[in-house]
């Protein structure tokens, strides 16, 4: 009796861990979960300065090619009404577009650490780029947040990768997707990016809600998708320089 015991004990265990992933099969996951053929999505930014001021912009996204191709619309308010920002190559070419000046100028490098009209969102905080081939990776723990059993994660960027000295990523242990990004300049917590609104659209999860904290210098940034489509035919023209000047 005591042997089948130990033999169905010993089948149990054994089960358990043929059904532990790697942290290699965890960061492939996480990546094809968050990165999609192309989409269209429709939102706003609320912008909310350390001294309680807020300011709403409105805008439409386009993005191909697993987020290799970005195009940002703003369609509000008047001040911003017309600005684009294309993104390619993960991020790593960043052209700007205002009807101010009816010019189409390539942001340098340095750049892409800058805020992104006025919020607490940076250029590279908005581009693609996937876990794997930016940053180096280390499963820390499994750990709750937001009521969801989630990997916790520490990514180090490669030469690839942003500009900050680690990340700390929490990814839902079922839907692996990121819930939670803290963002660290040498041992300072600089930002803590939240996910929240969870939905599936067009059978994938999808945050439809996104608040970006400034722990620093204090304000954040939320964003809230109004609408959000994936894999749709977008012609590649539409991720052009060419493109941005067309109304």
């Amino acid at each position: 009796m005591m042997k089948k015991i130990i033999l169905t004990l010993t089948m149990m265990t054994g089960l358990l861990f043929a059904e532990e992933l790697s942290v290699d099969e965890i960061v492939k996951k996480i990546d094809k979960a968050e990165q999609v053929e192309s989409s269209f999505s429709k939102g706003k930014q609320i912008i909310i300065t350390s001294s309680g001021k807020k300011r709403t912009l409105e805008m439409e996204s386009y993005s191909k090619d697993k987020n290799d191709k970005q195009l940002m619309i703003y369609t509000a308010p008047v001040r911003v009404k017309g600005d684009k920002i294309l993104m390619l190559n993960d991020g790593d070419d960043i052209w700007f577009y205002t009807p101010k000046t009816d010019r189409v100028r390539h942001l340098a490098s340095h750049a892409k650490k800058k805020k992104v009209q006025g919020s607490d969102f940076s250029y590279e905080d908005m581009s693609g780029g996937n876990i794997k081939e930016d940053y180096n990776y280390e499963l820390l723990r499994i750990e709750e947040i937001a009521d969801r059993e989630c990997y916790k994660l520490e990514l180090s960027p490669k030469p690839s990768g942003p500009h900050y000295s680690k990340l700390i990523l929490w990814a839902d242990t079922e839907r692996f997707i990121t819930l939670r990004i803290d963002y660290f300049e040498d041992d300072e917590l600089l930002k803590r990016l939240t996910m929240s609104d969870i939905q599936k659209i067009n059978d994938r999860w999808v945050a439809l809600k996104m608040v970006m904290k400034n722990l620093l210098e204090g304000g954040e940034t939320v964003m809230e998708m109004t609408e959000m489509q994936f894999d749709i035919e977008i012609e590649d023209n539409v991720f052009t320089t060419n493109n941005l000047k067309k109304h």
